[in-house]
């Protein structure tokens, strides 16, 4: 993401268009991200997805090991 973009009039979902020659910038109204094309956006949509179903996955995990390795013992007693 190195390569030199021409200068681009982008608008945010709230209304506000700047111009930009990044892949990413952030709108100075809402404070959105806001991308040059149309394909980062959606990997950018996907990444926070597959971030939070991980965040999720490890919190069940987490409880499960509470519940088999520490409750499920001290009720057994």
């Amino acid at each position: 993401m190195t390569s030199n973009l021409i200068q681009k009039t982008v608008q945010c979902k709230c209304g506000h268009e700047f111009e930009t020659t990044k892949h990413k910038s952030w709108c100075e109204k809402c404070c959105r991200p806001v991308f040059y094309h149309s394909r980062d956006q959606r990997r950018h949509q996907w990444s926070n997805y597959y971030l939070i179903s991980m965040m999720v996955s490890a919190a069940v995990f987490v409880t499960y090991l509470f519940l088999e390795m520490i409750a499920k013992p001290l009720l057994s007693l």
